[in-house]
């Protein structure tokens, strides 16, 4: 029994400390914040979510060369493209000057001012314009007036009584040597022709044809509108009108070949077909 009483208080003794330390080993190393501290610890996963370390993909300071609109404005500088749509590049093409030879056929205009204009005016010389003039040219007092008409080669093509170098009817005349024919002060009409290219070409063809001026006065010799030679001036240019425009009277506008009647110059210039446009002096 008193053995007992010994043992019973060493052995709760030995309990005690053993419950102790095993208790304390085991819940330390549960709750030790140093174990899970790893696991949460805040330093761990920052790197993954830190700012700064995506910035330089969304700086703009990075693509911004990439829409500088310094970059690309020579591409649009209209400085470049401005030669290619430079007026003055292309007004050669349209210059009225270019296209006078196409109203030549291409022929010399040997007869024309150098800026291709009547003498004194800027009447534009024009194929197939037909010339008046108030005097006779060495003609019948019957017929007032004379008319000539510019050919494709710009000289002036007419019949006179005049017995010159290019001998007496058909006449090929410059502009200039025209305008020596007539008396000094006189004027020279301009009168434009809507028809009147087709004709240029019959008076160019057909002028040297007419080797002598003659109108039937008192005879009905040679009467009627389709004989060429003799010729008179009107006469002539009635031909040029019908024949150069395939058989069609542009001038009295109901006059046949075969028909016996006189055309004069008055009637020409009074056609439809004609209209006034000015006029330009003699040269003495």
């Amino acid at each position: 029994m008193k053995k007992i009483k010994v043992f019973l208080p060493a052995l709760l003794m030995l309990l005690f400390f053993t419950s102790f330390f095993g208790i304390t080993s085991v819940s330390a190393s549960e709750v030790n914040p140093s174990v899970s501290a790893s696991e949460v610890n805040p330093s761990i996963s920052a790197p993954e979510v830190n700012p700064s370390v995506s910035a330089p993909e969304v700086d703009p300071s990075i693509s911004a060369p990439e829409v500088n609109p310094s970059v690309s404005a020579p591409e649009v500088d209209p400085s470049i493209s401005a030669p290619e749509v430079n007026p003055s590049v292309s007004a050669p093409e349209v210059d009225p000057s270019i296209s006078a030879p196409e109203a030549t056929y291409d022929f010399s205009p040997s007869a024309l001012e150098p800026d291709s204009t009547y003498p004194g005016t800027n009447i534009r010389v024009k194929v197939g314009d037909v010339l008046y003039s108030s005097k006779a040219l060495g003609g019948s007092a019957m017929i007032v007036g004379h008319v000539g008409i510019i050919g494709p080669d710009y000289m002036v093509y007419h019949v006179n009584a005049v017995n010159d170098n290019q001998g007496e009817g058909g006449k090929r005349d410059t502009i200039s040597y025209y305008q020596t024919r007539h008396k000094a002060g006189e004027s020279i009409a301009v009168y434009r022709a809507t028809h009147g290219r087709n004709a240029a070409y019959w008076a160019q063809n057909n002028y040297s044809s007419v080797t002598s001026y003659h109108i039937p006065i008192y005879s009905w010799d040679n009467f009627q509108l389709k004989t060429i030679n003799p010729n008179y001036c009107s006469k002539f240019i009635w031909q040029a009108f019908y024949y150069g425009n395939y058989d069609t009277d542009y001038i009295i506008g109901y006059y046949t070949p075969n028909k016996e009647a006189f055309v004069t110059p008055g009637q020409v210039i009074n056609s439809n077909d004609l209209t006034y446009v000015g006029s330009f002096g003699s040269r003495s």
